[in-house]
């Protein structure tokens, strides 16, 4: 399926770190890093949030900082103009339902595209919003059959792609590719690490320039050879890093995946640019 939103208010932000790529940008495109793997990725038209909508520590992983919880309740500074919101799944490092209500009252332009079963923790805490909400679209994207959504130039094909088995199988689990300035960036969400969920979601048939990977796949184990066959991003960055972890899992990377880069820092922001 296809989906198109009008065109809503959307603004730049400054980035705090330069990065370039090889490949013909059509703009410069922004990164700011949230809680866990939630980002705002930006063309300085659209704007995209993708598990974002997380604001306290969760188990093992982290939150927003202390001054960043009023702009994102607000949708203000560089939560502002968010066009499009998405979600991987239901679990609260990646979405909390309380605050994601607050978010979505507050920014007014902003449209969610998400699965019935965040969508239904979302009714237990402001169903009155929820319910009938023009803003608010469940998706259902099958393997071969990914669901497209489109707003001032961005396109995010949702691929669906499974958490994991046991308690995870009936989990609704989606990968996000977002295509916005000639960049493609891939989301994995929390995929789990099984090959044959990989071919049936037809993964290596898409094409991104930035990959956004849960750290767990460098870790020892099916991880590397994953991304080795179906992840062809010339930049890989790890996510989903609890912070009491960060020093140890940094050591490792440079000492076994020297170029990926960690994304670690709340509210740090990357700025991909062409080269000259």
């Amino acid at each position: 399926m296809h989906y198109k939103k009008a065109r809503a208010a959307s603004r730049p932000f400054i980035a705090a770190l330069s990065l370039a790529l090889c490949g013909a940008l059509q703009a410069d495109i922004t990164l700011v890093q949230l809680a866990n793997s939630g980002v705002i990725l930006s063309d300085g038209q659209a704007r995209v949030m993708i598990d974002g909508m997380v604001v306290e520590p969760y188990a093992v992983y982290g939150g927003l900082p202390e001054d960043a919880r009023s702009d994102f309740l607000h949708a203000r500074g560089e939560f502002a103009g968010i066009d499009l919101a998405v979600v991987s799944h239901r679990h609260h490092e990646h979405s909390q339902p309380e605050y994601a209500c607050q978010f979505l009252q507050a920014s007014p332009a902003t449209e969610l595209y998400t699965s019935e079963q965040v969508i239904g923790l979302l009714r237990e805490f402001c169903r009155d919003f929820i319910v009938g909400n023009p803003r608010i679209h469940t998706i259902d994207p099958a393997y071969g059959q990914p669901e497209t959504i489109e707003a001032d130039g961005a396109r995010v094909t949702v691929i669906p792609l499974s958490h994991g088995t046991r308690k995870y199988a009936r989990l609704q689990h989606y990968a996000h590719l977002v295509e916005l300035g000639g960049l493609g960036v891939l989301h994995l969400g929390d995929a789990a690490l099984d090959a044959a969920e990989f071919e049936r979601s037809g993964m290596g048939n898409y094409h991104a320039d930035v990959a956004l990977i849960p750290v767990r796949f460098f870790q020892p184990g099916p991880g590397a050879a994953l991304i080795a066959k179906y992840i062809d991003a010339p930049l890989k960055i790890a996510v989903h890093i609890p912070p009491g972890e960060v020093d140890e899992i940094r050591d490792y990377l440079q000492e076994y995946f020297p170029s990926v880069q960690m994304l670690d820092k709340p509210m740090e922001v990357l700025r991909f640019s062409p080269r000259p």
